[in-house]
């Protein structure tokens, strides 16, 4: 502790010289641009692919290791639709030969006639029992809480252009996967900003139980309207990791009520939760949150 104090009383009295000030301050200053142009021109075209394992409950031996692959917020359009950098993606994630592939919503960016040429290039992922994929609230043309849509984007042609490609859009939707005569539910919902946002369509009640349950449902803030529903693990994206991310502090604004949930893996109401920071973005600039491919595996939870 005494060691601690001497440095901090040593750092304080070398900050208060002008020259060393004024050092730091140049250096921030002249740094600005060169984050800036790394932020816009360089992380947006990294990828990171995390991979975890998620303990469920009275998971079916069959289904013990069961990978997931998740990809979110691909925001595919104007400013935002790099083909080789698609196909890198595609690439990675046929490497780690999932069993199935979860999208999460917000293909679009402003329009759903990139809809058709989008489907055609995710078609190229390869998974043991299939792609499936729910919509976010861009899929509907809708931008902001409470506001109707905006933009220029059906949703039914953005489900019509992935069904045709073999992409099953899970609005709100459950199907059943069997292996070797055992059974999981794979579900999702519509977006929670909008009207198709249907939990007691697709879900049982907690009390009622079923198959272990994964469920997609793109806005993370979802969890609360949710807690009296039966499920074990919720895939999300939406936030994007909050997209700049300064250091020490954060990103400034986030679009979800729970902040925390911004990123990564969560325990919540007693089930997991994890929040995809994304492919894409809006405009294009990322820091400190690199486009991200999760790879999940399941395994009997033992507590």
């Amino acid at each position: 502790m005494k060691k601690f104090i001497k440095i901090k009383e040593f750092l304080r009295k070398l900050y208060q010289k002008k020259g060393i000030r004024f050092a730091i301050y140049s250096l921030m200053i002249l740094g600005i641009p060169f984050a800036g142009a790394y932020a816009h021109f360089v992380e947006p075209r990294r990828i990171s692919i995390t991979k975890l394992r998620i303990p469920i409950k009275k998971l079916p031996k069959p289904f013990h290791r069961f990978k997931i692959i998740q990809i979110s917020d691909l925001h595919f359009g104007p400013t935002n639709k790099s083909i080789s950098f698609l196909e890198k993606c595609i690439r990675k994630m046929n490497e780690l030969k999932p069993d199935i592939v979860a999208m999460t919503g917000d293909f679009m960016q402003w329009d759903s006639h990139h809809a058709k040429p989008l489907a055609q290039i995710l078609s190229k992922i390869k998974s043991t029992f299939g792609l499936f994929a729910i919509l976010g609230n861009h899929d509907y043309g809708v931008c902001h809480k409470g506001h109707p849509a905006t933009d220029p984007v059906n949703h039914k042609e953005v489900i019509d252009a992935f069904e045709a490609h073999k992409i099953q859009v899970l609005h709100n939707k459950k199907i059943i996967l069997e292996k070797d005569g055992h059974k999981i539910n794979v579900a999702g919902l519509g977006d929670f900003w909008t009207e198709h946002f249907k939990p007691a369509d697709v879900l049982k009640k907690k009390h009622e139980q079923d198959h272990p349950t994964i469920l997609l449902s793109h806005n993370p803030d979802s969890i609360d309207e949710l807690k009296d529903y039966f499920f074990d693990l919720m895939l999300s994206g939406h936030v994007h990791g909050g997209q700049i991310n300064f250091p020490f502090i954060g990103p400034l604004t986030v679009p979800v009520k729970h902040r925390h949930l911004r990123r990564g893996l969560h325990h919540v109401h007693n089930r997991w939760i994890y929040t995809n920071r994304g492919l894409g973005h809006i405009f294009k600039a990322r820091f400190n949150s690199l486009p991200e491919i999760t790879c999940m595996e399941l395994v009997e939870s033992t507590g």
